[in-house]
């Protein structure tokens, strides 16, 4: 299998210091501020008060190198404002939280003397990068389907004023050995928009995705339909149509926690579609005809991580429950739950991540709301396949209730600079991933070995990061 995967998220670069500036790093402690001058002595001098118990308040912020963000958009991020007192740990976040919006290349932090004594003026110093870039990038191949592809696009600062747009899209056109059947797509737009100070709640986040898909999972009883290895256009499957979205609003708690609630719904329809040849049929779980799941969702987000691209630093958690309930007018009774975690720190001055996942369905929850074990791998060996926008063009359709997955990722940086790869880093990684279809059950082989290793080249450009795996590319092979 050929498969490019191309994860980008809001990309930030260390930033240089300006001449005559006293930049605030995210690696380390803040520097000194300066010192406003202290008056001329009187005729009779008192002791100086000392530096370390002088305090100095924010007389204004001003903030320069804006082109295409909007100053109201920017200032919002900031945990400083005019009148407070400074506190250069609140400088150090303000800086870290603009570079974690993906708008900024490089943002640096000084402060200056101010109209009178006690006061200072704080600057920020930013270099905008370009905000439109590619999200996702599938090229694979199967044996049931020899080519398919997609392609991610998003807007992190939509007319400046910070709000997100995105849309993607995957095209497997119709299956092998069954040209008239529908071809086999999916299509998903989102917006978010991430910060919206709301006078008396606080600051707002919200945003709202839809998503259309037509897909097939096939049925056999055996992973790889063997039986049907000869003309997979033959063998029994579940032919489906979803379209949906999912509305979500929350508080930004902190400058870097948010809790959200929202509300999914997804109209399915699934037809069967008999092998030619006998009474084989054994599908993933889900209702034939039309069926609808309405489910309220509620995730909390913490991410201090000093950098989306290579985090040196930093800890990034998630966790998420899922309801779907006829009370709420789904035709599935289940509930989901989902903890992530990623811890970032320096081994031996190199890059290293530690990375947690764990999730747990109960009940009659459709397959789509399920664990696929590939999706979770670095590669596969077997069958399975990693899914496409959550099209599955492998013949293993084993989805479960419980899994995890545990690993490392160690990344050597490369010695790069360049207008269009901007900086590059050999990434070296492992995994272990488990699941089962029942509590206290064994563990489900979508892979013949729990384990999973990678080697991938990963490149920062103006456009988005970029990801050359090995594993992706031994996939298909194993």
């Amino acid at each position: 299998m050929l498969a490019l995967a191309l994860a980008l998220s809001a990309l930030v670069a260390a930033a240089e210091p300006v001449d005559g500036a006293t930049p605030v790093r995210e690696s380390a402690p803040a520097p000194p501020l300066p010192q406003a001058p202290a008056p001329a002595p009187t005729a009779t001098p008192s002791a100086p008060e000392p530096p370390e118990l002088r305090s100095y308040v924010v007389e204004k912020i001003v903030i320069r190198g804006l082109q295409k963000a909007r100053s109201s958009a920017v200032r919002r991020h900031l945990l400083v404002r005019p009148g407070d007192v400074l506190d250069d740990r609140d400088v150090l976040l303000s800086r870290l939280r603009l570079l974690q919006l993906g708008w900024f290349s490089q943002v640096e932090a000084r402060v200056e003397k101010g109209s009178e004594r006690g006061l200072v003026v704080l600057l920020f110093r930013v270099v905008e990068r370009n905000t439109i870039v590619v999200t996702d990038l599938v090229i694979g191949t199967t044996e049931p389907q020899p080519l398919y592809g997609g392609l991610g696009i998003a807007e992190q600062n939509f007319l400046g004023r910070g709000f997100a747009l995105g849309a993607a899209f995957v095209y497997g056109g119709a299956p092998l050995g069954r040209p008239a059947d529908p071809d086999r797509f999916a299509v998903r737009g989102s917006f978010f928009a991430p910060d919206l100070p709301i006078r008396g709640v606080g600051r707002l986040v919200a945003g709202g995705t839809a998503w259309a898909l037509r897909g097939e999972e096939f049925a056999c009883a055996h992973p790889d339909c063997a039986g049907f290895a000869d003309d997979f256009g033959g063998a029994p499957r579940i032919r489906y149509r979803r379209a949906g979205g999912e509305l979500t609003t929350g508080l930004r708690t902190s400058a870097f926690d948010r809790v959200l609630a929202g509300w999914r719904f997804d109209r399915v329809s699934a037809e069967a579609i008999p092998a030619a040849t006998g009474a084989e049929f054994e599908p993933p779980a889900i209702r034939l005809g039309r069926s609808l799941v309405s489910a309220l969702v509620v995730t909390w987000e913490h991410d201090s991580r000093n950098d989306s691209f290579l985090p040196r630093e930093g800890l990034r958690l998630a966790t998420q429950v899922a309801f779907s309930s006829r009370l709420f007018g789904s035709d599935y009774e289940f509930s989901r739950y989902w903890v992530q975690a990623e811890s970032a720190f320096a081994l031996w001055g190199l890059p290293l991540r530690l990375q947690l996942q764990a999730g747990a369905v109960q009940g009659d929850a459709p397959f789509f709301d399920r664990f696929y074990t590939a999706d979770l791998s670095y590669f596969a060996v077997g069958p399975a396949l990693g899914r496409a926008f959550e099209l599955n063009f492998s013949t293993d359709s084993r989805y479960d209730a419980f899994a995890a997955v545990g690993g490392l990722e160690w990344a050597v940086p490369l010695a790069i600079r360049g207008r269009f790869f901007q900086r590059a880093y050999l990434a070296i990684g492992a995994r272990a991933a488990w699941s089962s279809a029942e509590l206290g059950g064994g563990r489900t082989d979508v892979s013949a070995f729990p384990f999973s290793a990678d080697l991938a080249l990963r490149f920062e450009t103006p456009i988005g990061a970029f990801n050359a795996s090995l594993g992706y590319a031994l996939d298909n092979l194993l």
